[in-house]
């Protein structure tokens, strides 16, 4: 009798939770609040990269596009960038 092996187990995608951290950022700054909706998008970022940094290639799904040095300077060289530009550039208050 040969038995039924169990049906393979499907994992969550890195590259869900951080494309759903940066949604939800875009979604803050685009509802009167983009210093926070910024900063929420570089935080999905920088996350990016350290999941790409600390996962093995075969848990890191779609995050794995080249070498793995490559793919987190990118994602943290990204995170970085924005993290200045939202840092100098002034927003409005809200206050009239």
């Amino acid at each position: 009798m040969s038995r039924q092996l169990p049906p393979p187990r499907r994992r969550l995608d890195p590259l869900v939770v951080v494309l759903a951290v940066v949604a939800a950022g875009l979604i803050v700054a685009s509802l009167h609040q983009p210093q926070i909706g910024m900063w929420i998008v570089c935080g999905g970022l920088g996350a990016g990269a350290v999941l790409r940094l600390v996962l093995r290639e075969r848990d890191a799904g779609s995050l794995v596009v080249r070498i793995r040095r490559l793919d987190v300077l990118v994602l943290g060289g990204l995170a970085i960038a924005l993290g200045v530009l939202v840092a100098v550039t002034p927003f409005p208050t809200g206050q009239s």
